[in-house]
């Protein structure tokens, strides 16, 4: 959220903007009703690059798909199995699908161990199960299919 100021606001408030993006944070926190897990600033900031690389191939992929008609797509719905364990993992990897282009998370069974996904073409389901391992890294969970 900080960069977000930054990018709006210039660095001009930078000290309003991260007193903010801090209360929040803590409040957010205070807030969870799951277990903390611990934090990994490194291993976010690998996580950001590798989302901010996703996200850039994923949006080429698909405005050329826009631009040039004769490139196929597919949608579909597909089941994901969820290695992650709930709680903030889990809510943090159907929310970032949602923000990869050509992926998007319809529905979670009740158990919380399945997801539904729709794509535009059957190959971005890959970086769906990317996002899900870097995630775990983040979280320091192994996966259980892995």
């Amino acid at each position: 959220m900080l960069l977000i100021w930054i990018a709006l606001n210039g660095f001009s408030g930078l000290l309003v903007g991260t007193m903010a993006a801090l209360a929040g944070a803590a409040l957010g926190a205070w807030l969870a009703p799951e277990e903390p897990y611990p934090w990994r600033p490194l291993r976010w900031l690998a996580f950001a690059g590798f989302f901010l690389w996703e996200s850039f191939k994923g949006g080429f992929d698909v405005a050329l798909r826009a631009l040039k008609p004769t490139l196929p797509i597919e949608p579909d719905f597909h089941q994901h199995a969820i290695a992650l364990p709930p709680g903030k993992p889990t809510t943090l990897l159907i929310s970032f699908i949602s923000l990869l282009p050509g992926t998007l998370s319809v529905r979670l069974d009740q158990s919380g161990t399945e997801l539904i996904v729709h794509s535009l073409v059957p190959e971005t389901m890959a970086s769906v199960d990317r996002l899900e391992h870097e995630l775990s890294r983040v979280f320091e969970h192994a996966r259980s299919n892995s």
